[in-house]
């Protein structure tokens, strides 16, 4: 498809992004909430981190399924599906009587938001090339960095006037843009199957994972079923990649260390900036006793540093590298967060973790999305973006889960210096061996 003018790119970045920006809003608005929400349900730390979990679970499934159908059918069908589920799913948790009634929305919620970010990637790297597809994904998640940073201040106001419920369901409004966002959407068919299976031995293991963080606070039992889970999906998974090289998890997609390298890198700046969601606002609570509309807002300058920074990364990314732009954002990133594990109950201290998590998330993604497009073929670009995604995303459940599981045995504060390690693995694995080159995957 032939790049369109740079007003079209950048009015085509703002639906774009502001469609990513709703199903990110799904953790960022409700972590101001969340204080609240566990004194309604009468919830522990623990539990209140299945809320952004079991999102996050389906989310990176979600993601990576949806984008091997997109191989299959073209992305406007599933991009449509997507919108639809998230915004039913929205509205399951906004009317919930009852804990798991909440969790079945998640999961319904989680799954049809999984399908934006792989779609809306592959709609940008099918429209646009070269540095203007840089600077469209710079401006795309730009849009991101604003409207889900700024989250936890549109959480904050939603919960004072209407409650918070209504926070849950703000990602509905997704079902406005179908139309303008389909129109740029290609619609070109390959011929294939969906690896059912596969996709069933990738949940297995993703959940497993999460069981596991989750059991040092939920119990034994949940351990015992994560490490189940894990026994019986890493096997699987392993034999069904090799006996199908392009089902689920395409053999070609995940033998590039390139596309793991960055995966990977993603997933721990990911997990840091989910894991800040959700002790920021329970620190602030804590510590201070703020409301969630003052947590909102004091979190306000977190949406401030992540769209600037990835603004900047998406013009930086492609004159200095990609990984090296990524490196840089997750020193940042890091430094944030150690200055919040130095001073656990200082507002200031609380707020410049949070805001170094934006710019690790922001900037990281920026360039990172753009690289994989590079170095993926067409016909396997939609899984690429698939498994990058699917692996980043399993970054939101790992965040909140090792939170949410060590706080209940060491203490918030102390869960959040462990948190410090996530941005710093991120720059080692970044760094580590030769700058990537511009070669593609499988080539």
């Amino acid at each position: 498809m032939a790049p369109v003018s740079a007003d079209s790119g950048r009015a085509a970045a703002l639906l774009l992004g502001t469609l990513i920006a709703l199903t990110i809003i799904g953790s960022s608005a409700i972590a101001v909430a969340i204080p609240v929400v566990r004194r309604d349900l009468d919830l522990s730390v623990s539990d209140a981190a299945w809320i952004f979990s079991v999102f996050s679970l389906c989310f990176a499934i979600a993601t990576a399924t949806f984008g091997r159908i997109a191989d299959l059918v073209g992305l406007r069908t599933p991009l449509i599906v997507g919108i639809c589920l998230m915004a039913v799913g929205s509205v399951l948790v906004g009317v919930a009587p009852s804990f798991p009634v909440l969790m079945v929305g998640r999961v319904v919620q989680g799954a049809g938001a999984g399908a934006v970010p792989v779609l809306v990637n592959g709609i940008v790297a099918a429209r646009w090339t070269g540095l203007e597809r840089a600077r469209v994904f710079g401006a795309l998640i730009a849009v991101v960095a604003i409207v889900s940073g700024s989250g936890p201040a549109i959480g904050g106001v939603v919960e004072a006037l209407l409650g918070w419920r209504w926070v849950f369901a703000l990602p509905a409004m997704g079902v406005l843009l179908i139309a303008p966002i389909t129109r740029l959407a290609p619609a070109e068919r390959q011929a294939g199957s969906f690896d059912v299976a596969g996709a069933v031995a990738t949940s297995a293991v993703v959940a497993g994972l999460l069981a596991l963080l989750q059991a040092p606070s939920a119990g034994a039992g949940v351990g015992i079923v994560g490490a189940a889970l894990l026994i019986v999906g890493v096997p699987s998974a392993v034999r069904l990649t090799r006996a199908r090289p392009d089902g689920f998890l395409p053999r070609r997609v995940i033998t590039s260390a390139e596309l793991m390298r960055a995966a990977f890198a993603a997933l721990a700046l990911l997990a840091t900036y989910f894991a800040m969601l959700l002790a920021a606002p329970e620190l602030l609570d804590g510590a201070q006793g703020w409301s969630a509309l003052q947590i909102g807002v004091a979190l306000l300058p977190a949406a401030i540093a992540g769209a600037i920074a990835s603004r900047t990364a998406g013009w930086l990314g492609p004159r200095l590298g990609r990984f090296q732009t990524a490196t840089a954002a997750a020193l940042v990133a890091f430094a944030g967060v150690g200055v919040t594990a130095l001073a656990p109950t200082d507002a200031v201290a609380i707020v410049i973790g949070m805001a170094g998590a934006a710019v690790g998330f922001g900037a990281s993604q920026a360039v990172l999305v753009d690289h994989v497009t590079i170095i993926a073929p067409a016909a396997v670009r939609g899984s690429a973006l698939g498994v990058f995604n699917l692996i980043t995303f399993v970054g939101g459940s790992v965040g909140p889960a090792l939170v949410g599981g060590l706080s209940g045995v060491v203490g918030l504060p102390a869960a959040v210096v462990v948190v410090a390690a996530g941005p710093l693995s991120a720059a080692v694995l970044l760094r580590w061996g030769r700058q990537p080159a511009s070669t593609s995957v499988g080539g």
